[in-house]
């Protein structure tokens, strides 16, 4: 099935089950979980820990079995064309030692070596290894020994190991973890350049908001093995606007602020930051029309000067937080 056709990944109730070993009880992992992921899209999968997001990409992967549901990659079903599915897809773990590459081998043995394991025929893989070579920007690095690569080459080298099988869907497990900020900022550079110039749709896991936030425009939130939220970031945090918190901007101390505590105006502080001349303060309040009402003539009875007041809109990150505890 081409790429015009459907969408690039499609799952319908998936359901994921871990039998417990030893008297433990049955997990749960995946609660018919269903989304879709359309051609050219860069999506994120967020989750706590445990939430059901590595499971359902290892099902992508089939790697895993559902025990409920449907998974299609490109048109193709999982379970009935794994072999399809596997020759469509580029995975990428953001492990990038152990069995992920031979470090005592150079990048072009490296990638010789896995073209092999996945049967490219050997004038299709000199090809594809000199023109991901190139387009990774491996050249000058491309006949030294990976253990003596940064970082952040290990990473290109990766991403071009991802690409020797020319996959059309893009399914990666935290890519940036462990990473210092100098590799993780390169490997997204990298990723958008994917999506940007080849239109490789890509399906990826992340604990990281600011990462979420610069590649996506959308976001799929699993929560104990159930989607509880599918859309862009700007829509999540605006949906999850704090009708019950306002920030206050005023030219004073934070500490001095408590004060609007201790008079029962807020309920807490929950956020503070000073500039040097003025908190900005992030406070829960009982009523909204109330606070937009008495906090300000308070101030100015006791003489703090109010610059601004407003709704507080909560960060990705707090919006996250937010939907995980409910």
């Amino acid at each position: 099935m081409g790429q015009q056709a459907g969408n690039a990944i499609e799952v319908r109730r998936l359901t994921k089950v871990y039998r417990g070993k030893r008297g433990r009880p049955d997990v749960l992992a995946l609660d018919e979980v269903s989304f879709h992921v359309g051609w050219g899209e860069f999506v994120a999968l967020l989750g706590e820990n445990g939430a059901g997001k590595t499971t359902a990409i290892k099902i992508l992967c089939t790697l895993v079995l559902p025990d409920g549901g449907e998974a299609s990659v490109a048109g193709y079903d999982v379970v009935k064309h794994g072999d399809v599915v596997r020759s469509k897809i580029g995975w990428m773990h953001g492990e990038t030692g152990g069995r992920a590459l031979y470090w005592r081998l150079n990048a072009w043995d490296n990638l010789r070596f896995f073209a092999y394991l996945q049967n490219i025929p050997r004038d299709e893989a000199s090809r594809r290894i000199r023109a991901l070579v190139s387009y990774f920007d491996l050249e000058e690095y491309a006949g030294k020994l990976v253990k003596d690569y940064s970082t952040g080459m290990k990473v290109r080298l990766m991403l071009a190991r991802t690409f020797l099988s020319n996959p059309e869907v893009l399914l990666l497990d935290e890519p940036t973890i462990g990473l210092d900020t100098s590799a993780a900022y390169e490997t997204r550079r990298l990723l958008k350049l994917v999506n940007e110039e080849l239109g490789r749709p890509i399906l990826f896991t992340s604990h990281n908001m600011f990462e979420v936030e610069k590649l996506c425009r959308r976001l799929i939130l699993i929560h104990r093995g159930r989607v509880i939220a599918d859309g862009p970031p700007s829509r999540l945090t605006a949906e999850l606007s704090k009708a019950d918190a306002v920030e206050l901007k005023v030219a004073s101390t934070p500490d001095a602020l408590e004060v609007l505590v201790e008079e029962g105006l807020v309920r807490e502080l929950l956020k503070t930051e000073f500039d040097g001349e003025a908190s900005t303060v992030t406070a829960s309040v009982r009523d909204l029309r109330e606070a937009f009402s008495a906090i300000p003539s308070f101030l100015v009875a006791r003489g703090f000067r109010l610059i601004s007041m407003k709704i507080a809109e909560p960060s990705l990150e707090e919006a996250f937080i937010r939907l995980t505890r409910e």
